[in-house]
């Protein structure tokens, strides 16, 4: 068998194929800027051919231990503090936020307006015996700093249990 046979996973003799979710989007557009152009032949070629498609904004989180407090770091450059939610749900520390830019360029035969958007959830699975009212946030710079102190663990000495003969 040839070597480019062994790498090319068949399925009932046909070749498989990737599946690419946002292949359908980017046909629809072909298809849009087709009908645009048609429709418009003396409009100017401005429109690009750049994949409409979500970008994700994930920030990067630290998450370390300091003098008996977890802390949990939050790069979020760009972001007001007022579009940040920091939250307790059922053990879980939630932080959730919406980045909103805006770039405007104005010059004498030329405009342009660009705006992105992109929102975030990380959850972090807190310690048992956390307490909310102690949970503080700070954000300055940039960066987002939550300190939740680590309950005090409870050392079990065990109990002894008598064992009685019969």
């Amino acid at each position: 068998m040839a070597k480019n046979a062994e790498m090319t996973p068949k399925t009932n003799g046909t070749t498989a194929q990737r599946f690419d979710p946002w292949e359908r989007f980017t046909q629809l557009q072909r298809e849009i800027e087709h009908l645009w152009m048609d429709s418009w032949p003396f409009t100017p070629r401005l429109v690009s051919r750049v994949p409409v498609m979500a970008e994700a904004y994930v920030p990067a989180m630290d998450v370390y231990e300091k003098n008996g407090n977890l802390v949990l770091k939050a790069e979020l450059a760009g972001i007001s503090p007022d579009d940040v939610e920091i939250t307790i749900e059922e053990g879980h520390l939630i932080v959730k936020g919406e980045k909103k830019a805006e770039k405007e360029v104005k010059e004498k035969d030329y405009y342009r307006m660009e705006r992105s958007y992109g929102s975030f959830y990380r959850t972090m699975t807190l310690p048992e015996g956390v307490k909310p009212e102690q949970i503080h946030a700070t954000f300055k710079d940039g960066v987002l700093e939550i300190s939740v102190p680590k309950p005090v663990e409870k050392k079990s000495e065990g109990t002894k249990i008598p064992i009685v003969t019969m």
